[in-house]
């Protein structure tokens, strides 16, 4: 075996087929919100595009919503350390959740989970009803100052990139308005349109089509440049100096998924996402891939924790 093993290094054949035929079952892939949005479509994306190299085994797509994504982060901490068990997590809650006062964590991601790779950036738009009396960051900042605690937000949770983002917005501006909790962007997007809610920081992809059939209005981008896609739209950086926020999600697993384990997926995502039809798949749908090594995603959530962490104690950002 030794012998056969220096051969194929040699060789410079893959060890990652051989390595998938261990799989006993069929693989879960959590996905810590509800059906139909970004994060869903990306798990759906990898499942089908991953499976044909599993041995005959399928990659099941289960969507755990709710607790700020924790729900979903219990289910994959908890699943046997086997391997056969994958999360699609927001990196801003891995750093941020064990930072954000008043935020009792059901686990503790840096304990209970196992950074496995990088996945892809998202831009983040601030969004309204389509009859709103405000169309720039600046009319909308003039309107709910003159309206305190009238207005509403929307976020996805606690410590989520959509809770920091309506905080910071709301500190920076000197706003007063009411936070709403949703299992996902789906249901917020659903209260917009219907005029239930005022606001959401949304994932482009999802409100994309909304905004272009005019159901929907796009107030300002959290992104560093302005979107080719809506270059009409203002940044928040435009008028709340500093102001940048888009999101990111990455693959994670157990805590006590063994390392050939963390290996094998990460060879496989990465050889996954540099195939040119994967990557022109995903520029259709508004994402920037990432990838990358374990290591490298392992030191991305400390530099977004160190970032988020002072936003979070400058605008006293809590949990509760």
């Amino acid at each position: 075996m030794r012998i056969l093993a220096i051969l194929l290094v040699t060789l410079g054949l893959s060890s990652a087929p051989a390595f998938a035929q261990t799989i006993a079952r069929d693989v879960r892939l959590i996905v810590p919100f509800a059906p139909g949005g970004t994060v869903d479509i990306l798990a759906r994306l990898l499942a089908e595009t991953l499976a044909p190299r599993l041995g005959g085994r399928s990659i099941v797509v289960e969507n755990r919503s709710g607790g700020g994504t924790f729900i979903a982060m219990q289910a994959t901490a908890q699943a046997p350390p086997d391997g056969h068990t994958l999360m699609i997590a927001p990196g801003t809650v891995l750093a941020t959740a064990p930072v954000l006062p008043g935020f009792v964590m059901p686990i503790d991601p840096d304990r209970a989970l196992t950074p496995v790779v990088n996945l892809i950036r998202v831009p983040m738009v601030l969004v309204a009803r389509s009859d709103a009396p405000y169309a720039t960051l600046p009319e909308l900042i003039a309107h709910a100052r003159a309206r305190p605690g009238v207005m509403n937000i929307g976020n996805s949770g606690p410590g989520s990139q959509t809770h920091l983002l309506a905080a910071r917005l709301l500190h920076e501006s000197g706003l007063a308005m009411e936070h709403i909790q949703y299992r996902g962007g789906t249901p917020a997007l659903l209260d917009i349109l219907s005029g239930h809610a005022d606001l959401y920081f949304s994932l482009l992809p999802e409100s994309l089509p909304f905004i272009q059939d005019g159901r929907m209005r796009a107030i300002a981008f959290a992104s560093a440049e302005r979107s080719p896609v809506l270059p009409q739209v203002g940044l928040v950086s435009e008028t709340v100096s500093g102001f940048t926020g888009d999101v990111a999600y990455g693959l994670v697993t157990g805590a006590g998924v063994p390392a050939p384990w963390v290996a094998f997926w990460n060879a496989e995502i990465n050889r996954l996402m540099d195939t040119p039809a994967i990557r022109e798949r995903m520029e259709r749908l508004l994402w920037l891939p990432v990838n990358g090594t374990e290591a490298a995603y392992r030191a991305e959530i400390q530099r977004d924790r160190a970032v988020w962490g002072q936003v979070i104690a400058t605008a006293n950002i809590r949990g509760s």
